[in-house]
């Protein structure tokens, strides 16, 4: 163990198996489309969250002085399916993005492109069907969707991420909360992190690359699978294996 030790690491997963990814299948009828491609004026430090149930999310930072949404919403199921979607935006306290979807409406799409000046912070990213990707944005995004992969890179702040069926890919983040999944795998780049971090698969397979100047005791397990590492300047390290 190292002499110095400021923060835990605690790292679990099981064998890699493909996720499940729930959409909804395409059938005979046409496809029909709505774009909307709005731009707003927001103040410095303005809070960002979006809300969408079914569909993806793409957030990017830009040189803009304008936060651009296009949002794209679709389904094979009739204009009166597509009438009944709405997109919601408040900008009162915080910049909320909100996909408003009757519960008996569950096969129209809305996907979300997002540019966002410098100066605008990320905080809640929820989606239960899709992707979501954050780039070169700050803030502390907390991202979340059931069925879909999430992708960050380049963002300044803490990031915590979950997906139930999908991988979580991070890159160039200067810290993390959590990462979790269920079916889906795990590859992070680690620069620094909340303390007690805990990054969890229970289906998949999970790669770190701890920056070398980082003090932490690492701890990790598995069930079902094997624990490799390299390049580590450590004195102790505990591994433990079970084979069922």
């Amino acid at each position: 163990m190292w002499g110095l030790v400021k923060k835990i690491l605690t790292v679990c997963g099981l064998l890699m198996v493909l996720g499940l990814f729930l959409f909804p299948a395409g059938c005979s009828r046409a496809l029909i489309t709505e774009e909307l491609l709005l731009t707003y004026k927001v103040r410095p430090g303005t809070v960002l969250e979006i809300y969408n149930p079914n569909g993806a999310i793409t957030v990017s930072g830009w040189d803009g002085t304008e936060m651009e949404i296009k949002a794209v919403k679709e389904t094979y199921h009739g204009q009166a399916a597509l009438d009944k979607v709405d997109i919601f935006i408040d900008i009162a306290q915080k910049m909320v993005i909100q996909t408003e979807q009757p519960a008996d409406i569950k096969n129209v799409v809305v996907s979300y492109d997002i540019k966002v000046p410098e100066d605008i912070l990320i905080g809640v990213i929820e989606s239960f069907n899709g992707n979501i990707n954050l780039q070169d944005v700050q803030g502390d995004p907390v991202l979340s969707t059931s069925n879909g992969t999430i992708t960050v890179n380049n963002v300044k702040g803490l990031v915590s991420a979950q997906s139930n069926n999908g991988d979580l890919h991070l890159a160039q983040i200067s810290g993390l909360a959590y990462l979790r999944t269920f079916n889906g795998s795990i590859k992070a780049y680690l620069y620094d992190f909340k303390e007690d971090l805990e990054i969890t698969t229970h289906n998949g397979s999970i790669n770190l690359f701890i920056d070398p100047t980082l003090a932490l005791d690492l701890k990790a397990k598995t069930q079902n699978g094997e624990i490799k590492y390299s390049n580590l300047d450590i004195d102790i390290v505990f591994l433990w294996s079970r084979q069922h």
